[in-house]
């Protein structure tokens, strides 16, 4: 039986929210709020300039509640917020976490 590569672990959320992530050129462009995945393949971070943090769930699109409260919470979270493609993101975070 001849011997393989182990795999590469993915990446664990805990591993990778809050860290900064940069562009290409070494530029600053914010710390990771959130993940985007499909079938747990992660396929782009939400990334934040300003302060960030959850509000009572309202910084996903799935949840709803008082219209008021909802709008609000949305538009405080999001107004800094970025959505990077992982294929962007990943070097600079995994240079991190080795």
């Amino acid at each position: 039986m001849p011997a393989t590569e182990p795999t590469p672990a993915a990446p664990r959320a805990s591993d990778l929210i809050g860290r900064t992530v940069t562009g290409p050129d070494g530029r600053h462009l914010g710390r990771v709020a959130d993940l985007i995945t499909d079938n747990g393949a992660i396929v782009a971070v939400i990334v934040t300039r300003g302060p960030w943090g959850r509000l009572l769930g309202y910084e996903r699109d799935q949840v709803s509640g008082p219209w008021l409260l909802e709008v609000l919470a949305r538009r405080i979270l999001r107004r800094d917020s970025t959505e990077i493609p992982w294929a962007d993101a990943a070097p600079s975070l995994r240079s991190q976490m080795q």
